[in-house]
């Protein structure tokens, strides 16, 4: 089959959507990107096609960028488009109509409060809960009219699950293919934090503050920030003593961002209870920093805890205290032994369960079961 994987808001590598779905699906399948950038274009990278619409810098004209994600879409041949937020869900839905397509909906966003916070509305805000309550529903109904759907937690599938089919879990577990080398013995403390666009609700805040903590203890402990940062991280740092020290890396891409996460010594994700997208989430970063052998420090939320407790990998804190967050980092430097036990309970949790390899199977059925579908349409109509 060929598949149009459509997104209106993700970059066009972004990890869940190009590193492991597109290249999962092109072992089986013609597949393309449509997807938003700072420049459009075109071209192909590991048997996956690109294409870029560009995007104007202003969130309030993001309905541009959405009618240029319908053009680049019908101009796309293709049997199933495989969705990621609920605009382009009914981009696909108007194109399911006009030129007859298959429709897979991924779910691995909590849109009704994501959107709003995309908007820069604060969650505890009216306007922002009169959103949310519209936002849902809609979704729900136009989720309806999928061929498939899948979701990336047990805690996001929820919603949908009265709602005529239950999404398929495809989670985002690490690719553990070709396997990274064992880590190292580590000397110093550098703490690492991962996000592809690391906001405040990501507890950068916290976190600086509680290095600031650590560095009493520990003076060369060190926290290394991955990704690209929307936060004034000097204005955060400043009048803190000791002056926490701060390394920012900027956007890496995928091999040489688990190379500088394999040179930390402790993996840390704190997002904050007030962003419920996160709150119920499973992010990337957790199963990274797992196969790379680190020890977590981590929000204790639903989905975080069910993970990091199965696998023994780590220590669970408020994440709005820079003290209990300080508090563990100080902990497992000054345990070693168990810091160094739970990384690689971690890394063994990955290379045996929580790894691409069973999400791959999965993903790759929901098509099968597509193709055998469209198979047995297209008998009745040759039946009449």
């Amino acid at each position: 089959m060929r598949i149009c994987m459509l997104t209106t808001t993700h970059r066009p590598n972004d990890g869940r959507i190009f590193e492991k779905e597109a290249k999962s699906l092109a072992k089986e399948h013609m597949v393309s990107i449509i997807a938003p950038s700072d420049a459009g274009g075109a071209g192909e990278v590991e048997g996956v096609r690109f294409v870029t619409v560009s995007k104007p810098s202003s969130t309030l004209l993001h309905p541009v960028t959405i009618w240029r994600a319908f053009r680049a879409c019908w101009g796309e041949e293709c049997d199933v488009i495989h969705c990621h937020e609920p605009d382009a869900l009914l981009v696909a839905l108007l194109l399911k109509m006009l030129k007859d397509r298959k429709i897979v909906y991924d779910i691995h966003e909590h849109w009704p409060s994501e959107i709003p916070f995309d908007l820069g509305l604060p969650n505890a805000a009216i306007l922002s809960g009169i959103l949310e309550s519209l936002i849902s529903p809609v979704e729900l109904l136009l989720a309806r009219f999928a061929d498939a759907r899948i979701a990336v937690s047990e805690s996001v599938a929820e919603r949908f699950r009265g709602n005529g089919a239950k999404p398929v879990i495809i989670s985002n577990y690490s690719v553990a293919d070709p396997v990274l080398p064992a880590p190292q013995v580590k000397d110093g403390c550098n703490v690492v934090y991962m996000a592809g666009n690391m906001q405040m609700f990501h507890g950068i805040r916290e976190c600086i503050q509680a290095l600031s903590r650590v560095r009493v203890r520990f003076p060369g402990a060190s926290l290394t920030l991955v990704g690209n940062v929307r936060a004034d991280i000097g204005a955060i740092a400043a009048g803190m003593n000791p002056r926490p020290e701060i390394t920012l890396t900027g956007y890496l891409p995928y091999r040489e961002m688990y190379e500088t996460l394999r040179t930390g010594s402790i993996g840390l994700l704190a997002f904050q209870p007030d962003y419920y997208n996160a709150y119920i989430g499973l992010p990337n970063k957790l199963f990274d920093y797992m196969l790379c052998g680190l020890p977590i420090v981590a929000s204790d939320f639903p989905e975080i805890r069910r993970v990091v407790g199965d696998a023994e990998c780590g220590l669970l804190v408020d994440p709005t205290s820079p003290d209990a967050i300080a508090g563990a980092i100080i902990h497992l430097m000054e345990h070693p032994e168990e810091a160094q036990s739970m990384g690689a309970n971690g890394r063994r949790a990955v290379l045996e369960k929580y790894n691409w390899g069973e999400m791959e199977g999965r993903l790759l059925a929901v098509y099968r079961e597509i193709e055998e579908q469209g198979g047995k349409e297209q008998i009745r109509d040759f039946a009449g």
